[in-house]
């Protein structure tokens, strides 16, 4: 029922994914139970599979079926290792996971999109905001205003749920936002850390200020009440 839009290019690339290869390797004589859904290996929150011997297997990386990046992999490994050898043992599935296409320009994203969001919340609980890079110094002197910063926010408390980056850089800006996520920072304190001038990344510390100037204007009265009183 929606609007038909046409497309022109050269190539289509289709990626239809890929999914673990995990047999041959004894695990059924292991006990290690694979996961139906993605045919990796099945693991809890500490990367410990279902082996039913006397010493933990640990598994780690895209042959668990999760999200298949480099960099979540080498996580993984090393969380693996470090709970296989030493003592009480820290989480190696994570919530929020950045990710970035490195198309031109690239796209990245962590945590929660819009949609998720609002499913989970509701609409009213969510607020979305967005700059565009037509607004930014160095995307414009570069000829590069094509893309955008969006940040998905808590309406209550402007805490950060998740962010798009559409930008050259964008696998490097989105690291902030993960930051940001993990510490469940609220997006006007990004406004307080200073960005560098004239980087891309300075979209995002402007993006927040704007929040921040209006959380100030709305507290004016308050402020108006304390000028009086002296403090």
């Amino acid at each position: 029922g929606g609007a038909v839009v046409e497309v022109e290019g050269d190539t289509l690339l289709v990626a239809t994914g890929r999914r673990p290869v995990v047999t041959g390797l004894g695990l059924e004589a292991a006990g290690v139970e694979l996961e139906p859904r993605s045919g990796g290996i099945q693991v809890d929150a500490k990367l410990r599979t279902t082996s039913t011997g006397k010493v933990p297997v640990y598994a780690a990386g895209d042959c668990t079926g999760d999200r298949q990046f480099t960099h979540y992999a080498g996580f993984q490994g090393a969380i693996a290792a470090r709970n296989a050898l030493l003592p009480l043992s820290d989480p190696g599935l994570l919530t929020s996971v950045p990710g970035c296409t490195f198309t031109a320009p690239e796209v990245a994203k962590v945590g929660l999109t819009e949609a998720e969001a609002k499913a989970e919340l509701g609409d009213a609980k969510v607020r979305v905001v967005m700059t565009p890079l037509s607004k930014v110094d160095r995307a414009i002197a570069e000829g590069e205003e094509e893309g955008f910063i969006k940040v998905v926010c808590r309406e209550s408390d402007l805490k950060i749920l998740g962010a798009t980056v559409v930008a050259p850089g964008a696998g490097d800006i989105i690291s902030e936002f993960a930051v940001a996520i993990d510490r469940k920072l609220k997006l006007p304190q990004l406004a307080t850390i200073m960005h560098v001038y004239p980087a891309i990344s300075i979209a995002v510390q402007q993006l927040a200020a704007e929040v921040y100037y209006e959380t100030l204007e709305k507290s004016m009265p308050l402020y108006n009440v304390l000028g009086k009183l002296g403090l």
